[in-house]
């Protein structure tokens, strides 16, 4: 296959079966053979569960190989938890530091959202507060409504909530929702106290807004709704809208 993008596909595809069939060694070297640095990352990525020991050190090598930062952290991420724990922490440093050299605000923040969950609990923390920092510089919403959401699954509780006041002031209906509904699930797994305290912030600014912002944001906040009052909580919600309709444009 000439075209480095469908190779890499089709060797992401193949791996399982690679392992099983002895062909591990031909897989790598198939995936070292990919001219596009990025691809050749997705590649040793898809191949990192179906290496042998002995293998692994190859696959390290051309990773670190990678001039790419984006690629060589995603590949050298998904390396290090099959790795001696020894390497393995070294592997997430260089993977680190390739992250944080990534020019372009949204490079990051995608190459530190893969990094993240590799990581010890403390550093993940203050990693994930990294990648939202830089999500909230990203000048284009739509960029930064896809940053923000690629963020959420990852967030512990102080960072998911500074994620909400983010998407909250995102004025682009079509992109606060993206990251809202990205982030309904994580926030109705805080504690009760905590997410009383956050819909108590949350209402008046979802009652500055017009009607049709209000009735676009709520359908993406269900989960936190059931969370605080049930499933009648969301009937009980949507007849106070209906309610003050004629008095709110």
């Amino acid at each position: 296959i000439g075209d480095a993008e469908h190779r890499a596909e089709a060797l992401a595809a193949l791996a399982p079966k690679l392992a099983e069939a002895g062909y591990p060694a031909k897989a790598l070297d198939a995936a070292q053979g990919i001219g596009d640095e990025r691809y050749r990352a997705e590649a040793l990525a898809a191949l990192a569960l179906h290496l042998p020991e002995e293998l692994l050190h190859k696959a390290l090598d051309a990773a670190r190989g990678i001039g790419d930062e984006w690629a060589r952290a995603r590949a050298l991420a998904a390396l290090a938890p099959h790795l001696p724990e020894e390497q393995r922490a070294q592997a997430l440093a260089e993977a680190l530091d390739a992250a944080r050299g990534i020019g372009r605000d949204w490079g990051r923040v995608e190459a530190l959202a893969v990094l993240a969950p590799h990581l010890p609990e403390g550093q993940r923390a203050q990693v994930l507060a990294e990648a939202l920092s830089a999500a909230q510089g990203i000048g284009d919403p739509d960029v930064r409504a896809r940053a923000l959401a690629a963020l959420a699954p990852w967030l512990p509780e102080g960072v998911l909530i500074e994620a909400l006041r983010a998407a909250q002031a995102i004025q682009w209906t079509h992109y606060r929702l993206s990251v809202l509904a990205a982030l309904a699930p994580r926030l109705a797994e805080l504690p009760l106290h905590t997410l009383y305290s956050l819909w108590r912030e949350t209402l008046p600014i979802l009652a500055r807004r017009t009607r049709q912002d209000l009735l676009a944001d709520i359908p993406a906040l269900r989960p936190v709704i059931a969370k605080l009052g049930g499933p009648e909580a969301l009937v009980e919600t949507a007849q106070a809208i209906l309610d003050v309709t004629r008095w709110w444009p």
